[in-house]
């Protein structure tokens, strides 16, 4: 009969200790691709999120302006959506420059009576955007519903721009700054050049890039009259709440279509 050998203590402990050794690695390398592919999911959302909330802004802001009234033979100096408490403006909430206020006319009422313009301007005619903090000072972007002047960013109804897919991922946004002069390059957003002009070819063959209302050279006189062409930049920074190593800035650019006609004060 054959004797029967079994295996030692030892061998039973380096046993498992290699078992254990395979089974860590394992482990490791599972939740690191987890880990990594959930960051990628989470840029990927961040992403997303941001160009969809800035194609709808630079979709909407470049409307700001437009009159139905503006027929042809129409005084565009009268036109009522670049009065002083409807024509465009960026204003400051929370930080610098995070609001902009504007109006256009939606309905085109406008058009049907050209020479009575005083009711062009209905409430859900003024529109705008704006950073608002919510519990946990999470930062959101408000869309403008309804109001009643370009002056005041608490004017007004206001609706949150969110986006639920059901992950329970919350986008915080830390910067959301509009601008119609040149927004210096710091960190990881890049120089945006001013290009807002004054044209007053008569007197002037080389605008400064400003608006009329900000033009500091004296080149405009009391009633003389100026072509304001404007463009706004915007810069958004978004980060996923839970997750602060997952953050994203993203720039644009948008002309409104619409100048405004200013007569010097």
């Amino acid at each position: 009969m054959k004797k029967q050998t079994g295996v030692t203590l030892i061998e039973i402990m380096i046993s498992l200790l290699i078992g254990l050794i395979v089974i860590s690695a394992t482990i490791g390398i599972y939740v690191t691709a987890i880990r990594g592919s959930t960051d990628t999911l989470r840029s990927a959302r961040l992403n997303y999120d941001l160009d969809s909330a800035m194609q709808l802004m630079m979709n909407d802001i470049r409307r700001a302006g437009y009159w139905g009234g503006a027929v042809a033979g129409a005084n565009s100096q009268i036109n009522p959506f670049t009065a002083a408490t409807t024509n465009a403006q960026i204003l400051t909430v929370n930080t610098t420059n995070d609001c902009i206020l504007y109006t256009y006319d939606a309905n085109g009422s406008g058009v049907l009576t050209p020479a009575v313009f005083t009711d062009d301007v209905d409430a859900n005619e003024y529109y705008g955007f704006r950073r608002s903090t919510i519990a946990g000072n999470r930062g959101i972007i408000e869309m403008r519903l309804t109001g009643t002047t370009t002056a005041n960013c608490a004017d007004g109804v206001w609706q949150a721009l969110s986006i639920n897919d059901n992950s329970g991922e919350q986008l915080d946004i830390t910067r959301l700054e509009f601008s119609f002069n040149a927004i210096a390059a710091a960190g990881t957003v890049p120089a945006l050049p001013a290009t807002s002009k004054c044209l007053n070819t008569a007197s002037l063959a080389a605008p400064s890039n400003t608006l009329c209302a900000n033009a500091t050279v004296g080149y405009l006189v009391t009633g003389q009259r100026a072509l304001e062409t404007r463009q706004v930049n915007i810069v958004i920074t978004g980060v996923v709440a839970n997750d602060a190593a997952v953050t994203k800035t993203i720039t644009n650019s948008v002309k409104i279509r619409n100048d405004r006609v200013f007569t010097q004060p």
